[in-house]
């Protein structure tokens, strides 16, 4: 019962980032893993929408750079 009740705390948290809600600082600094990419190698992480960063490969993965 402990772990479904984590999840749902979690699921909560992750609906409040994607909704432009958590604590994320503006502007962004650093490389993020989770961001919206438009294709064209340009990008930015909620809730900071009108601030862009560029798409690089780090770690083995594409992430949002600032």
């Amino acid at each position: 019962m402990k772990s479904l009740r984590f999840a749902q705390k979690l699921n909560r948290n992750a609906q409040k980032n994607i909704m432009g809600q958590g604590s994320s600082s503006c502007p962004p600094t650093g490389c993020h893993l989770y961001s919206v990419k438009d294709g064209n190698d340009r990008c930015f992480v909620l809730p900071c929408h009108t601030v862009y960063g560029v798409v690089k490969l780090v770690n083995g993965a594409y992430q949002c750079c600032f």
